[in-house]
This record gives C-alpha cells, sequence and structure tokens, in this order.
C-alpha cells in the first residue's frame, strides 16, 4: 500500500514539474505560479513521509517507475531552471535599456528646459 501511495506522489510531482515546464516554455507565468503551489505542497509532503529511504523494501517495479520519475523530475527541474534564468536575463537587459532611455529623456528634458 505504502508504495502503491509513494509511487502514486511520484507520478504527480512529476506531472506538475512537467506542466511547470510547459508553462515556462510557452511564458504562461501565472499558470506556472499555479503550479507552484503545488509543487512545493507536494514535495513537502514527500519530504516528511520519508518514503525514499524505504524503497528497498518495495518490489522492484515500484522501485524502477520512482527511479524514472526522479529522473524526469531533476531533468524538468534543470530545464525549468536554465529557462527561467535565460528569462531573467532577458528581463534585466531589457530593464537596463529602459532605464537607459529614461535616463536619456530625462537629460534630453533638462537641455531642453535650459534653451
Amino acid at each position: 500500500m505504502q508504495g502503491n501511495n509513494l509511487l502514486e506522489q511520484y507520478e504527480q510531482f512529476n506531472y506538475i514539474v512537467e506542466q511547470m515546464l510547459i508553462n515556462a516554455q510557452s511564458e504562461d507565468w501565472d499558470l506556472l505560479t499555479t503550479w507552484q503551489e503545488k509543487y512545493q505542497q507536494l514535495s513537502e509532503n514527500l519530504m516528511k513521509t520519508g518514503m525514499l529511504e524505504k524503497t528497498e523494501m518495495f518490489p522492484a517495479q515500484h522501485r524502477d517507475m520512482i527511479a524514472m520519475y526522479i529522473k524526469n523530475i531533476l531533468s524538468y527541474q534543470q530545464q525549468l531552471i536554465q529557462l527561467l534564468s535565460a528569462r531573467h536575463r532577458q528581463l534585466g537587459t531589457l530593464i537596463g535599456t529602459n532605464i537607459s532611455h529614461q535616463t536619456k529623456i530625462a537629460n534630453y528634458q533638462q537641455i531642453a528646459q535650459l534653451i
């Protein structure tokens, strides 16, 4: 029973992280944050159960499935981190450009007022 429950939790966790990656790729930030709340809740539940250490008691099929889900989750998380880091850098560049333009406009306005 515990094996099935843990397997279901990892399956659900895998699905959530995959959806987060899909939402980040499509830049659907609102939906991404909705999944993030579920991600946080499920990850806390998995950490509280501490069942991962006891997986050797589960059938080999369950252990293999859990290992597959963990690999997928880690891969999705890595892709998500890379994607969000790239978007963060792009946003930083856009903000820097915008601030630079605003500064130039302010300088031009000061010069225009002097004339």
